[in-house]
């Protein structure tokens, strides 16, 4: 019976064994999915930020632009700028010539974000 016992533990002590080592290999295979996803998720977060400055840019360029054609623009508070262009860009005549503009110059947009 001695040897019974001990034909058992030795076959609990291997099973432990096996199970410890696809523990750890479960462990290690999930640390690196854990690595797999943050370098995802840093790509991810790196474009964006390419994008946020590609907008950013975008948008000094073009309030340049107006600063460079409206020099007393650089005096008006933002609420009272933003009212201004407000009125200015949707008259009729703005609309006209925006919607002229789109017809002749028919390459999309740059970027996708607004």
């Amino acid at each position: 019976m001695d040897n019974k016992i001990r034909r058992d533990i030795e076959k609990k002590k291997e099973q432990y064994r096996k199970n410890v080592q696809v523990v750890v290999q479960a462990m290690e295979e999930n640390d690196i999915l854990d690595k797999r996803i943050q370098r995802l998720e840093n790509l991810d977060e790196y474009y964006k930020r390419g994008e946020r400055a590609k907008r950013t840019h975008r948008l000094i360029t073009k309030g340049a632009a107006i600063e460079h054609i409206l020099p007393e623009s650089k005096e008006i508070e933002d609420a009272d700028f933003y009212q201004l262009m407000k009125k200015i860009l949707t008259t009729a005549e703005a609309k006209e010539t925006w919607k002229v503009y789109q017809e002749t110059h028919s390459h999309p947009p740059e970027g996708g974000d607004s």
